[in-house]
């Protein structure tokens, strides 16, 4: 192996942190004789260091910076995870950003905090790496948190649960009631790590009965509230149809456990997101139920678009009452007073 240049073994040694101390200085103030790239490297990795006054410096130094000579970085050989976060988290440059989404290296955290902040453009980029999404969910999570989510990127979002998530839950409800249709002689039981949220739950319920609910979900990753949300008991779906995540609410939707009594009340519910909503009034032979047409219109939390058209569905006493009701957005009640006085006449 040939010898390190002396430029590489500089770089390495302020990687590994075993530069000495005024070594980091000069690294911070931009004054050590390193090539661009390698400097804008450096810099990233004191960044990275809980030390105040030299992450000062180098924040000085970073801003010096050009967008070719972040990409020259990014795209270098054995750049760390640290300096491509470090990148990404002061650079708005959609050609730098690019390849830093698609690098290797780059750490699960550093995706999602960009996740609710790139444009439409990125978004495609970050949800195309379907792999890197399904070993880190709450990168979607954040995705959903992006003021300027394209609604390209929203459905190709909720394509990749139904795909990845929800598919990968009925093929192993399957499998499961294959085994348990016709076992295999001298099977062993599952043991308790392998037991889904749910049933792990239900196991140690009789040890943890004084925990509430919200205390037993807190502790569950994203991943097994989505599973969870699928496969639980009715008292848990309908507790996490109320999750800030999007993806675990709308999971109890596609639940196949999920019936029309079970919707009905998700419609009546105020504490459910518009994603929930509006998801149900998409669903045709939900809608169908006059019931839950009706609990959909009259929710003060269903986003316009989607209760004015039922708005016109439902009785005229109904209406009569929609028109009244100060809990709904006035451009609801104001569709029922005109739908009223048509028929009236």
């Amino acid at each position: 192996m040939p010898p390190l240049e002396p430029e590489s073994e500089l770089l390495s040694q302020i990687e590994a942190g075993t530069a000495p101390g005024q070594v980091l200085e000069f690294a911070a103030r931009g004054l050590v004789p390193l090539p661009p790239t390698e400097l804008a490297r450096a810099l990233g990795s004191v960044l990275s260091r809980d030390e105040p006054t030299l992450r000062a410096l180098a924040e000085e130094s970073f801003k010096q910076l050009t967008a070719e000579t972040l990409l020259g970085a990014v795209l270098s050989a054995g750049v760390r995870p640290e300096q491509l976060d470090a990148i990404a988290r002061r650079t708005e440059e959609s050609a730098v950003l690019e390849p830093l989404i698609r690098h290797k290296a780059v750490a699960d955290e550093t995706l999602a905090w960009l996740a609710d902040r790139i444009d439409p453009y990125l978004q495609d980029v970050l949800v195309t790496n379907q792999v890197r999404l399904l070993a880190s969910p709450v990168i979607v999570e954040r995705l959903f948190e992006n003021p300027r989510l394209s609604p390209d990127i929203r459905r190709r979002a909720d394509e990749f649960l139904e795909e990845f998530f929800l598919k990968k839950e009925r093929e192993e409800d399957d499998r499961a009631r294959d085994a348990a249709a016709a076992p295999e002689p001298g099977e062993e039981t599952t043991p308790p790590s392998a037991l889904s949220p749910a049933a792990a739950a239900a196991a140690a319920e009789s040890d943890e009965k004084h925990q509430s609910l919200f205390a037993r979900l807190s502790t569950f990753t994203i991943v097994q509230k989505i599973r969870l949300a699928w496969r639980g008991s009715k008292e848990e779906r309908l507790f996490l149809v109320r999750d800030s995540n999007r993806l675990v609410a709308l999971a109890v939707l596609k639940s196949p456990k999920t019936r029309e009594g079970d919707v009905e009340t998700i419609a009546n519910m105020k504490s459910v997101s518009e994603d929930v909503l509006r998801y149900i009034s998409l669903r045709k032979e939900w809608m169908r139920k006059y019931s839950i047409l009706l609990a959909i219109a009259r929710n003060s939390r269903t986003p316009i678009d989607a209760s004015l058209p039922l708005v016109i569905r439902i009785h005229h006493d109904d209406q009569k009452k929609l028109a009244k009701d100060r809990n709904v957005p006035e451009p609801i009640r104001a569709l029922a007073r005109r739908e009223v006085a048509r028929r009236e006449t």
